[in-house]
């Protein structure tokens, strides 16, 4: 396995990230779509680069960016940031690794994999998108009511750095509103759409994959973990839904 630093430009700020890929030949590229940080870093957790790493000794590659405000990318958190990130980071993976990865899949957990099924709605171009504890509607797991709460945590947990940010509590949260993949998720299809969630998830209900899976045109497939709680990054049946899902798309592709 070779890995190896990233650095892209999203407007003015710049991306960090990790590119992993096997030694052998490699099917396809997956990019992974992170969650919001709603603690801070827990030394003992290898976070989203073990996870990358443990993807890729599986024989895939992988692109994981930092979105603004996390990591050492630049920029304040805000989700319609966060879209333009991931809009950038396509960009990115079709000029610079278009040729080397013709196929490209987009797994997301929690708001990233909200994000990626807005990316493959509007603008389609990837191999299939998996979600994991991705919620239908990001408003109902962040109501307007708990907003100076939601910012406050944002600032303890250093995603928001600036003491001027946002410009108006109305502008960050309009962001938030519209992060709604319920509305727009049966334009993934014909992408391959799997959907993954725990059955205990303390953060979005699991409700919510049923509505994304009822709203979602084919081919689609749901997935409920017994236990599952919301962190799913940390569940280790993830990474076997992943890659049996990720098999599948390149056995057919």
């Amino acid at each position: 396995m070779q890995t190896g630093k990233i650095e892209l430009e999203s407007g003015s700020l710049t991306l960090t990230g990790e590119l992993a890929v096997p030694d052998g030949p490699t099917p396809v590229l997956v990019v992974l779509c992170h969650g919001i940080p709603l603690s801070l870093p827990d030394p003992a957790d290898g976070g989203y680069l073990e996870l990358t790493r443990r993807i890729c000794e599986k024989g895939n590659a992988v692109l994981f960016v930092n979105f603004r405000g996390t990591g050492d990318s630049g920029g304040n958190f805000h989700l319609g940031g966060w879209r333009s990130d991931l809009e950038a980071v396509m960009r990115f993976v079709a000029s610079e690794l278009g040729e080397r990865f013709p196929l490209v899949s987009l797994a997301g957990f929690s708001a990233g994999g909200a994000l990626a099924i807005r990316y493959a709605a509007e603008h389609g171009g990837v191999r299939g998108v998996a979600t994991f504890a991705a919620p239908a509607d990001l408003s109902k797991i962040f109501p307007e009511e708990h907003l100076f709460t939601f910012l406050e945590l944002a600032r303890d947990v250093g995603i928001i750095k600036d003491t001027g940010f946002p410009p108006t509590p109305d502008w960050f949260y309009r962001e938030i509103e519209e992060l709604k993949p319920v509305e727009y998720v049966s334009r993934v299809s014909p992408i391959p759409l799997l959907l993954v969630h725990g059955e205990e998830d303390e953060l979005v209900p699991v409700a919510d994959a049923g509505r994304l899976f009822e709203a979602a045109g084919e081919p689609k497939e749901l997935l409920l973990l017994p236990g599952g709680m919301h962190r799913l990054r940390q569940d280790p049946r993830s990474l076997e839904c992943l890659l049996g899902w990720l098999a599948g798309l390149t056995g057919s592709a």
